[in-house]
């Protein structure tokens, strides 16, 4: 299995989680939140990705669980340009809003040095074995390890909320009045009207010409 760690999955992600896990009051930082993004294992399955980074949310208090949904939400946003939409397109063989989300959570999957590379150049993602791989091929034939979608890091924090029997609407809500309170401004969706052929020509020579039945 891909998460074997004779299959090239070191221990030292998962003593990063327990330590993410002991706790020591302090609050889930961007070094404590990627801490547990890059622990939980690049490349592995992600539904038992989802699951290592559910069992560090488990130990977490609500202020520190909104802390981490803080943070998907900022490192998503780094993502989540037109021209990042254009190169999900490219790669998923189109792509609807709900699937873009995925693909950014995905994204932030693939860890801080990788975010930070591609949230400047989403061509540079021509670069990630994880694309590479999947170019020529049929999207039927991708494994659920391949697929460039991360739904359970989407909506981990909004599982731990049920799994506490708290209203998951509630998370949404408790953010927005932060986001109020907070006069530091919001990251919007760059806009980007260069032409995606020219602005990705690598995306576009591995994908761009597939023809589907």
């Amino acid at each position: 299995m891909a998460g074997d760690p004779a299959n090239g999955v070191s221990r030292a992600p998962a003593a990063r989680l327990t330590i993410m896990r002991s706790g020591t009051g302090a609050c889930m930082d961007i070094d404590g939140f990627w801490a547990v993004i890059e622990g939980s294992g690049r490349g592995t399955d992600p539904m038992e990705r989802g699951e290592r980074i559910e069992r560090v949310l488990a130990g977490l208090s609500v202020e520190d669980l909104l802390d981490f949904h803080d943070h998907l939400d900022e490192q998503m946003s780094r993502v989540s340009g037109d021209l990042m939409g254009e190169a999900a397109t490219l790669i998923l063989c189109g792509c609807g809003d709900d699937s873009f989300f995925r693909f950014q959570a995905w994204l932030v999957g693939l860890g801080r040095d990788t975010l930070g590379r591609v949230a400047g150049d989403p061509d540079l993602l021509a670069d990630e074995p994880e694309v590479r791989r999947l170019a020529e091929r049929h999207p039927r034939d991708w494994t659920n390890e391949e697929y460039p979608w991360f739904e359970e890091l989407e909506f981990a924090a909004v599982h731990e909320y049920e799994r506490r029997e708290l209203d998951p609407g509630d998370i949404y809500h408790a953010l927005r009045a932060r986001h109020d309170a907070d006069a530091t401004p919001r990251r919007d969706r760059e806009s980007d009207d260069r032409d995606p052929d020219e602005a990705l020509p690598r995306l576009t020579a591995m994908f761009g010409g597939r023809i589907w039945d």
